[in-house]
């Protein structure tokens, strides 16, 4: 039972786990949202784990009320078929530029990492899209970031990352479909990320632009530090001490090696969001 202002996240997907559980890791994310007016699922990872690990959990996702995407890449949508066989009929969540192609252009071959499906395949799985790209609640107590401005110098879009245009040209992609959550729980905002390619510390700036909130409880997920220069990562720590966040949960994008460094600073306020974890507020 789920009490009135209370909320209760869990990783069912992420690129490693974090206790023993008869799951598996995969390179993706997806949380469930629990509170007192229904569960709702934050992204679906690639699609190998995310029945698996919610059985592993005892999570019953045909209970699942709407599903929110962050961005459209395959490491967050790929399990949307699985979910829509659970629940049927569904409300999705996402902005208007989730089935751009989109490529990886990075060392080794050029691969496609754009949503696997297209719109009218996932609809007729019972897929029922809503886009929205403008900062807006999306459920009681949750809403959606919107669209971020880049602002911060030191978060810069990848290069390695494009995407193909109307004419068929590949340019730069600027992710501007990145989206984010944050919850309303009794101990104070929550900010839930998919991969925050919008830049940590943009994000939370725009949040305290809308909503006006100074300070959030909790921040959990895909950080995209992986790749980051020292000079992000540092300003990065200080945004989050800035918004005196309480406890930090760093899961997919952040890499091992930046979310050791996190950890060595925050000490007991930090937790590894590995399949499994549990942020309960």
């Amino acid at each position: 039972m789920i009490h009135k202002n209370s909320v209760c996240l869990t990783v069912l997907c992420e690129n490693s786990i974090g206790r023993p559980l008869a799951a598996v890791g995969e390179h993706g994310f997806s949380c469930l949202i629990e509170t007192a007016s229904g569960a709702y699922l934050f992204d679906t990872g690639q699609g190998f784990g995310l029945l698996r690990n919610a059985r592993a959990l005892r999570k019953d996702l045909s209970a699942v009320k709407k599903v929110i995407i962050s961005h459209g890449h395959y490491d967050h949508t790929g399990g949307l078929p699985d979910l829509l066989s659970a629940t049927g009929e569904i409300e999705v969540v996402a902005h208007p530029d989730i089935f751009i192609d989109r490529y990886w252009a990075g060392q080794g071959p050029t691969r496609y990492i754009g949503i696997p499906f297209k719109r009218p395949y996932l609809e007729s799985l019972g897929a029922r899209f809503r886009f929205e790209s403008g900062f807006c609640e999306v459920a009681p107590g949750l809403w959606l970031t919107g669209e971020v401005p880049r602002l911060n110098p030191v978060e810069k879009p990848e290069k390695n990352m494009v995407r193909v245009m109307d004419d068929g040209s590949r340019v730069q992609d600027s992710l501007t479909d990145d989206l984010s959550i944050v919850i309303e729980s009794a101990k104070g905002p929550i900010l839930l990320l998919g991969c925050a390619h919008a830049g940590l510390i943009n994000i939370m700036h725009h949040v305290r632009e809308c909503k006006g909130w100074e300070n959030f409880y909790a921040v959990i997920g895909g950080t995209h530090l992986v790749g980051a220069d020292d000079d992000r990562v540092a300003a990065t720590i200080e945004a989050l001490e800035e918004f005196s966040v309480q406890r930090i949960g760093t899961a997919h994008c952040t890499s091992l090696p930046r979310a050791a460094q996190l950890q060595a600073h925050f000490g007991s306020r930090f937790l590894f969001a590995s399949v499994g974890a549990v942020l309960e507020a």
